[in-house]
């Protein structure tokens, strides 16, 4: 496995909650209604601007 130090904080952040959301064995449905409460929240703590950039940037991620 690399070395986790090797990545970003965001793709570290990324690793942990993947990996604590497969010990908790959620079925996929409720990982990705989580994830958009979690987004919503996140994304209404940032100015008009950041939210508006990140939504688009969550879109464009989303349908690739």
């Amino acid at each position: 496995m690399d070395d986790i130090n090797q990545h970003s904080e965001d793709m570290i952040l990324a690793v942990e909650i993947i990996r604590q959301l497969e010990n908790l064995n959620y079925q996929p449905e409720t990982i990705l209604q989580a994830m958009i409460y979690i987004c919503r929240d996140s994304l209404g703590k940032l100015s008009e601007r950041e939210r508006q950039q990140w939504q688009e940037r969550l879109i464009a991620e989303l349908t690739q």
